[in-house]
Parts: structure tokens; C-alpha cells; sequence
């Protein structure tokens, strides 16, 4: 705690023992912050216009983030998460795919195919199912927030009777523009049938065979002479230990641990470079309070022996972050679309 204090005191605080110049303003400090920035800024931009629009990396990413993302809105609406289906994932998929391929967007297609067509493609039988779309996306977070700003959208992902998920991604032209379309499939499947009413067990049939009677003759002795005794030999069992592996069992529960631990962290990664705008906004305004601080700190304290030009550094710094959170949030940002026709996201198709 001591070496903190010390730590916080040199960086932060201006006092006779560093001239009054906190070190966090001071001039390698506030370049070596700088380059920090630019190098997340130009990380966030290749991460956007490289990796998102020239690879496959938001397709295998994104619909376990938005599974994640729909379920963690689930659980702030007290709903019991969804869990993945393979079928439902490769219905969704079809979606995607014929609506980049014909460059429409709607729940039904131009030829009529309602939602509940590409479930029957796979063989999905269903007592209960529903769809969401989203189109001209920034990140992962954009499609989870629009959904939830739509009533009907947000009504499937909160809607307590739905039990399964499947999400397909595929890249297309949507208006004389380069996007990626997303489809979200809930499904409840039929219940399985009851054993007693599926099928009625039967009896096996028993077949007695009755034998036939046989003579039976009188047995002859042939000598008197009595079979020798057998004397029964007595066997000492050794006792047996038994051991119980408390060893192995707290191994099993640590691995258990270990693997839900990589999992979680896994699962965090992947939602962080879904959504890189939003994470990269936390860290621009971390970085904005410290500066912000470490300046009301230098401006209050010994106000006498304040240095301009260390002021100077940390608005010039402040005035950069500011002007590129502007452009991530306002000039970079896609509005998100969602179906408006008349099939809305909330009907369900009973079998």
C-alpha cells in the first residue's frame, strides 16, 4: 500500500519532490499515452474495415456473442436462457444466406417464403417459433440493442415459452451497399409424446412344452463300499482397505473450474472483438479521467507553482480523445435495421 502511495504521489500529485510536475504530465508520459491511443485507434479500425468486412472472423464469432448477448437480456427479464440448436442454426443460416444472395430483407421473401419455410427445410419440428433480422451493422452490440429498442423483436427474445436459438450470419449487397445479414431463430420443440400413449407394452407370450413321460428304472446298487468324506478346508481372506480418492475427486471439481473459468474468459474475448467500438470507448474514457484528474489535481494543488505548459499537454490530450470518440460514435455509426413489414418478429407459427 505504501509503494502505491508513493506511486500515486509521483504520478498525480505535485509536490517539492517532483518539481510540482506530476510525472503523468509530464512530457514522456503524456507521448507515451498518446501513442497508446493511436495505436487502439488504429487496432479499432482494422479490426472494423479489415477483419470484419475482408475475413470470416464476424461470421464465426458473432452468433455465439449474440446468443450470449440475447441471454444475458433473458436474465435481466428474470427468462431462463436459450440454448443452441443445431437445426435452428442451419435454418437461420439459410435465411441469411438467400437474403444476401437476393439482396432483400423482409421475414417473407419475394416468392412468399415465410419464415417458417426454412424451418421445414431442415426437419425443425416445432410447437412454437419466431424470427428476428438485422441488417447495415457496426458491431455485435448494435444488433442486441436494436432488437431491444423494437417491441415485437424484443418480445422474442424475452418471451418465456421459447426454449432454443439458432443465428446465421452471411455477407451480401443490401441497397447498393456492402453488409452483413443477420438471422435469429427461436423455437420451442414438440414435446415428446408420453411412453404410456406412444406405445402400450405387450406381454411376450410363454410357451409350455409339456415333456413327455419316461420310464424310470429301478437303480441298481453296485457295491457298499461308502464314498470317501470330504473335509472342508477352511480360507483366510485378508482384509480388504478401502480407499477413497478425495484426490482425484477435488481434481475433477478443479478442472471443472478451470474449464468454466477458460470458457467465461473465452466467451469475454470474443464478445470484446465483436464489439470493439464499445470497448474501446471504456478505455478512451479511462484514460480521459486520469488526465482530467491528474490536471484538476496540478491546477488546485499549490495553484502558485502550476506549469502551464504541463496544463497545456493534458487538454491537447483530452481534446484528441474527445474528437476520436466523436468520430467512432457519431461519423462511424450505422443505423441498424430491423424489419418493419407486415409480418412483424413476434408471430408464431403453431404445429
Amino acid at each position: 500500500m505504501g509503494r502505491f502511495s508513493k506511486w500515486l504521489k509521483k504520478y498525480f500529485i505535485p509536490h517539492e519532490h517532483n518539481n510540482f510536475k506530476p510525472h503523468f504530465l509530464r512530457h514522456e508520459s503524456m507521448l507515451f499515452v498518446f501513442f497508446v491511443i493511436i495505436i487502439i485507434e488504429l487496432g479499432f479500425l482494422v479490426q472494423v474495415f479489415i477483419v470484419f468486412d475482408k475475413t470470416n472472423f464476424l461470421a464465426s464469432v458473432l452468433p455465439g456473442v449474440l446468443t450470449m448477448l440475447t441471454n444475458e437480456k433473458r436474465a435481466e427479464n428474470n427468462v431462463a436462457p436459450l440454448v443452441q440448436n443445431d437445426l435452428l442454426i442451419k435454418a437461420a443460416q439459410l435465411k441469411a444466406e438467400d437474403m444476401a444472395t437476393r439482396g432483400y430483407f423482409a421475414h417473407v421473401s419475394p416468392d412468399g417464403k415465410t419464415p417458417w419455410y426454412w424451418l421445414e427445410q431442415v426437419g425443425y419440428h416445432y410447437s412454437s417459433a419466431g424470427e428476428n433480422l438485422a441488417v447495415n451493422f457496426f458491431e455485435s452490440d448494435d444488433v442486441a440493442q436494436a432488437w431491444m429498442n423494437s417491441p415485437t423483436h424484443r418480445e422474442n427474445i424475452v418471451k418465456k415459452n421459447y426454449t432454443e436459438i439458432g443465428i446465421g450470419i452471411a455477407s451480401g449487397v443490401y441497397q447498393g451497399s456492402s453488409t452483413v445479414f443477420v438471422a435469429q431463430f427461436f423455437g420451442t420443440p414438440i414435446a415428446l409424446a408420453s411412453p404410456s400413449l406412444e406405445a402400450v407394452a405387450t406381454q411376450p407370450k410363454i410357451s409350455v412344452i409339456t415333456p413327455l413321460p419316461t420310464k424310470v428304472g429301478i437303480p441298481t446298487q453296485v457295491g457298499t463300499t461308502p464314498a470317501p468324506a470330504i473335509t472342508p478346508k477352511t480360507v483366510t481372506v485378508a482384509p480388504t482397505t478401502i480407499q477413497i480418492l478425495g484426490e482425484e475427486t477435488n481434481s475433477a471439481i478443479a478442472t471443472m473450474k478451470n474449464t468454466t473459468t477458460l470458457s467465461g474468459i473465452k466467451s469475454f474475448i470474443q464478445k470484446v472483438l465483436a464489439s470493439p467500438r464499445e470497448y474501446v470507448t471504456y478505455v478512451y474514457g479511462g484514460i480521459l479521467i486520469l488526465i482530467i484528474l491528474a490536471m484538476l489535481l496540478a491546477i488546485f494543488i499549490k495553484s502558485e507553482m502550476r506549469h502551464p505548459l504541463i496544463i497545456a499537454r493534458g487538454v491537447t490530450l483530452v481534446a484528441i480523445i474527445l474528437f476520436l470518440l466523436f468520430v467512432n460514435i457519431k461519423v462511424l455509426h450505422l443505423d441498424t435495421k430491423v424489419p418493419t413489414d407486415g409480418l412483424s418478429a413476434t408471430v408464431i407459427a403453431s404445429r
